[in-house]
């Protein structure tokens, strides 16, 4: 094999003339025994910056046909191959690129080309003819090689004139013309073309490079137009809602028209074809490994804001979708489809309800259209968030070219309100200010906080509070909050009428973003904390001021301003009041354990009154958890976390002879639990927190000799009616410290009963009241629920401080999830509780899956 010197390309060793004669035995329609291949020569088949998903070799095979005179002919073949560069190498996996890319050349493109074939329009392909593909070592398609035919590419920075311009739409209507009418004769294309550029599966790598991203173009940005400094500002927060917003917009939508886009419609993907008069005769396209089934406005909206001449992008673009238009119309109605053909103005609409992803696309492909020819030109590149991949962006992004088509087409896609993200109304900045590390929630603007003031305040003249500037950060460190984003918004107001300044201090929290919210598995967490903070807790508390005493069960509730595009609670900050968490790594001594169970006692005794008296509890509260198949999805949801802390466990001396037992039960612990939290409507029931754990407590301490003196509870996401042993048991195992939490374990049961029974007397129970004999018993029938919280919860309370703490990084197997894994199980702390709990679980016979109903049938 020869390589030519010049091209400067590794030649991969598979490349022999071996692996090619299936393909030129393809490509001449001759057997194999026919012909003998004598040389190879292989060479990069683009320039820099030409190609960015794979890496292309042209291949000169020199052959000797056997019963000719012996003189031997030349045929270049097109090899694609899975490229091996880090970041792009596993994004390349990641979107199945070569899967689908080899479904579309080998069964889906000759069969649409059949389409119009059998139909009398013979002219009509889409694409280069496949001549072999193969996977290992790697990823190889082999590709006829359209240079031999004369088919050449425009130039990318120039654009393309409108003569190209429509032949790329005839063609693009043509092939999805066809391939819904393939779709309609043959079905559903299936899993593989189901999703395109944004995909679910790339949300961690894509929040990864979102994060290095904002920004640099927040710096870019702010150095062209005035405009664009105002775009930048709006875009600023975007973050992750940019990445959920995407794949909202390319999903396919069931009751609109969809086709198979070919998903990456730019220009280094067609290829011209010309006449000797240099007018154009045919067009081809290449590359479909973004293909997917979703509306045509995907590639319609990707070829005309990166492809057309800048000239004729906004100005023709009537004209384009119109022309479009009337030939996909003319090819469905050629091929003999009888479904819904859409009308011209649907696709408007469509295209305008995609502009979002538009808007991505001049940002991300564009640049790489008009930038001048560079060797170092890389999807690594453009991936890279070191000095390397600035360097390289701000070649891009700095174009003069490109800045100037930006800021018309900025300009357009204001108008057409691209820039209200989450569709909230406005497309105005935050016009706060907040912690440069805060991915600052797009509505939690200045409107969202003068709406809370106002409601607070009144609008009245002599009440009206005007809001002088706002603070935002996060309310909680890393590892303090799992379930929420927490915000602490400071606020500082003139009251204009007494001339004083004055500060008013909020937690807004809303579902958490990112990578966190895909494995929220409960999606009515906040309907049931709402309820809590909006109806309940005030009630409760009404209970004890109508009986001379004050309580303070929780936080108070303002209610946000309609509209919202999340589910948002707005609570005082009880900070400001002298509220605080106490140590986690720590957990809690007595006099802490003492002031939350009374705090408990408190709240389940206002609970267990207000039923009784008649109130009506929703479902949502009061219904018995006994949804097996969620179970089974939130067990299946810890099982990597579990495999890490068990595979930690049999290196630990002290545990070898309980994990395997542990193990057994810990696996399937939340579809156990069915039966453990089962309802007995014969027994003392209560609204439980849910979530009891110090974390969601914040204690308040006498300013005299700084003793604890009162709680408050927070995080209502998790109530529900039964056994108050359901909060007792998770708040002890997980809160309270090591040399107390089995030592002291009767202790504090009784404690707890006696506040109990203190409070429901109080308050006027009329049923009668709970033994403390009958509490010990529930809690030890229920007890299995106590491995729950030690193999899933109690890690969380002992881990170290970290950034890596995350609900997705104790999860996934990622290096950051694999990090802090290892500081969640290999911790020292966590071990010296195990070494009493395990043996504490076996004596108790808990390690075993039959331990788990506690009414079991005899």
């Amino acid at each position: 094999m020869t390589s030519s010197a010049s091209a400067a390309v590794s030649v991969p060793e598979s490349m022999t003339k071996e692996y090619f004669v299936d393909a030129i035995a393809v490509k001449l329609g001759k057997p194999a025994t026919d012909f003998t291949i004598t040389d190879l020569d292989v060479r990069r088949a683009t320039e820099a910056g030409d190609n960015y998903a794979s890496i292309l070799y042209r291949v000169r095979v020199s052959v000797r046909l056997h019963n000719t005179d012996g003189t031997p002919m030349d045929i270049s073949l097109i090899v694609k191959a899975l490229p091996k560069l880090s970041l792009t190498d596993e994004m390349v996996k990641l979107m199945n690129l070569f899967p689908k890319e080899i479904a579309m050349y080998t069964d889906v493109l000759p069969r649409l080309e059949q389409l119009y074939h059998q139909a009398g329009r013979t002219s009509v392909h889409f694409g280069p003819r496949c001549l072999k593909h193969s996977t290992e070592p790697t990823d190889v398609i082999v590709l006829e090689d359209l240079r031999e035919r004369q088919f050449t590419m425009a130039n990318r920075r120039q654009g393309l004139d409108m003569e190209h311009t429509r032949l790329v739409l005839r063609r693009m209507a043509q092939f999805h013309a066809a391939s819904v009418v393939l779709e309609d004769h043959r079905g559903p294309y299936g899993e593989l073309f189901r999703e395109g550029m944004f995909t679910e599966k790339g949300r961690a790598m894509s929040e990864q490079f979102q994060k290095g991203q904002a920004d640099f173009f927040q710096k870019i940005m702010r150095c062209w137009s005035e405009k664009a400094q105002h775009c930048a500002s709006v875009m600023q927060h975007w973050g992750m809602d940019l990445f959920d917003s995407l794949i909202r917009v390319t999903r396919a939508n069931r009751k609109g028209f969809n086709v198979l886009n070919h998903g990456d419609m730019w220009c280094n993907n067609i290829l011209f074809q010309y006449n000797e008069d240099s007018t154009v005769n045919d067009i081809l396209l290449i590359d479909y490994q973004l293909s997917f089934w979703a509306s045509p406005a995907i590639d319609l909206i990707y070829f005309m804001f990166t492809s057309v001449n800048g000239d004729f992008k906004l100005s023709q673009m009537n004209y384009m979708v119109q022309y479009y238009h009337e030939h996909l119309v003319d090819s469905l109605k050629f091929l003999g489809y009888t479904g819904t053909v859409p009308l011209l103005k649907e696709l408007h609409s469509d295209i305008i309800s995609h502009h979002l992803f538009g808007y991505m696309i001049c940002f991300s492909i564009l640049p790489i259209c008009l930038m001048e020819k560079t060797d170092d030109a890389s999807m690594d590149l453009m991936l890279d968030q070191g000095a390397a991949g600035e360097s390289f962006k701000l070649k891009m992004y700095t174009n003069p070219v490109y800045v100037r088509q930006m800021e018309q087409l900025m300009e357009y896609f204001f108008d057409m309100g691209v820039h209200d993200l989450l569709q909230i109304g406005t497309q105005r900045p935050a016009r706060i200010d907040c912690d440069p590390s805060l991915e600052l929630p797009l509505w939690l603007d200045r409107e969202f906080v003068e709406h809370i003031v106002d409601a607070k305040f009144g609008i009245a003249p002599e009440d009206k509070r005007t809001v002088r500037s706002v603070y935002t950060k996060n309310a909680a460190k890393k590892g303090d909050s799992y379930a929420a984003a927490l915000y602490s918004v400071k606020v500082e107001l003139l009251w204009k009428d007494a001339g004083v300044e004055e500060t008013l201090s909020l937690i807004v929290k809303a579902p958490p973003k990112g990578i966190a919210a895909s494995y929220s598995l409960d999606k009515e967490v906040y309907v049931r904390e709402l309820y809590l903070y909006e109806h309940l807790i005030p009630a409760f508390e009404a209970l004890y001021r109508s009986k001379g005493v004050t309580v303070k069960l929780g936080p108070r509730y303002y209610k946000p301003r309609v509209g919202l595009p999340v589910e948002v609670i707005v609570l005082e900050d009880l900070t400001i009041s002298g509220y605080r968490m106490a140590s986690r790594q720590d957990c809690l001594d007595q006099a802490h354990l003492e002031v939350a169970l009374n705090h408990l006692a408190q709240f389940h005794a206002a609970s267990a009154v207000y039923s009784e008296s008649g109130k009506t509890l929703p479902a949502i509260l009061t219904a018995s958890s006994a949804d097996r198949q969620m179970a089974a999805k939130t067990d299946h949801m810890f099982a990597p976390s579990l495999d890490s802390l068990f595979g930690y466990m049999r290196e630990w001396d002290f545990a070898g002879e309980f994990v395997d037992d542990l193990e057994t039960v810990a696996k399937q612990i939340y579809q156990l639990l069915v039966d453990t939290w089962t309802l007995n409507p014969d027994g003392f029931n209560v609204l439980n927190h849910g979530d009891a754990w110090l974390n969601n407590m914040l204690f308040a301490y006498n300013d005299y000799d700084g003793s604890v003196d009162r709680m408050a509870l927070i995080d209502f996401q998790f109530p529900s009616w039964g056994s108050p042993v359901f909060d007792l048991i998770h708040f002890l195992f997980s809160s309270a410290r090591a040399d107390l939490k089995l030592s002291k374990q009767a202790y504090f049961l009784r404690y707890y009963q006696e506040r109990l029974v203190h409070n429901l007397v109080l308050l006027g129970y009329g049923k009668p009241l709970p033994t403390l004999r009958q509490l010990h018993l529930d809690f030890n029938d229920r007890l299995t629920a106590a491995i729950k919280t030690v193999v899933i919860d109690l890690p969380y309370v002992l881990v170290d401080d970290t950034d890596d703490a995350s609900q997705e990084a104790a999860i996934v197997q990622t290096e950051v999830g694999q990090r802090f894994q290892k500081l969640l199980f290999d911790n020292e702390r966590y071990k010296e509780q195990l070494k009493d709990l395990l043996p504490y679980f076996r004596s108790h016979g808990l390690l075993t899956p039959l331990a788990a109903n506690s009414k079991r049938d005899k």
